[in-house]
């Protein structure tokens, strides 16, 4: 499973009929891994620490393998969020990609807040992200995603005991996604493995509420 063909681009590139996918979350979380392993190419620069290596907004276009229709994936790239000082760079930025976004008339599908579960806790939740990007949707391009996905990453790092200590994690997660505000937030968590499978499952998940 995987995207056959896929390409970076710029956005004045980008049709207006793809499913555009933003990836947000705190720097070092794996949002350009999840990309490049979406894509099956390495796109996007991928960091190894808690500096951000994603300063600007980049596009990477990939075929959806469940697609009858052709209608591409589009996922955004976007600087990591890191402390509040830093957070209103990051605002700046994203009100910049907005604009451009409104400028083309194009329609974000969804949201992935990526989060790493080996964190012991929130140090930054994801309400206050969250709500950033629902104000600055509402101000440039007049109305928030109705579907957002929490994703959980690094897996594959610890022991047995350590994974046993991550799902609990897991569901103290789902309770406090389950606590968020109703209404165009979608109360869903999944898990990225770092496997093209795991990616795509999660786009077609995202895609399923289309539907509902």
């Amino acid at each position: 499973m995987g995207a056959a063909i896929s390409r970076r681009l710029p956005v004045e590139s980008i049709d207006e009929n793809c499913y555009i996918i933003a990836v947000v979350g705190q720097t070092g979380v794996g949002k350009s891994t999840f990309i490049n392993t979406a894509a099956g190419n390495d796109f996007l620069k991928v960091g190894h620490g808690l500096k951000p290596d994603t300063r600007q907004v980049d596009y990477v276009e990939c075929y959806d393998p469940e697609s009858h229709d052709e209608r591409k994936v589009v996922f955004v790239d976007t600087p990591g969020f890191d402390s509040e000082k830093e957070d209103s760079v990051i605002e700046k930025k994203l009100k910049s990609w907005l604009k451009k976004v409104s400028s083309k008339k194009l329609k974000i599908f969804g949201i992935l807040y990526l989060h790493r579960i080996t964190d012991p806790k929130l140090s930054s939740p994801p309400i206050r992200h969250l709500t950033l990007l629902r104000t600055l949707c509402e101000e440039s391009i007049k109305g928030f995603p109705k579907r957002v996905i929490l994703v959980t990453t690094m897996w594959g790092k610890g022991n047995s005991a350590q994974q046993s200590v991550y799902e609990k994690r897991e569901e103290e997660l789902q309770k406090y996604w389950d606590g968020l505000p109703s209404g165009s937030v979608v109360s869903e968590i999944m898990r990225f493995d770092k496997t093209t499978e795991s990616a795509w499952k999660i786009v077609f998940t995202l895609r399923r509420t289309e539907e509902d």
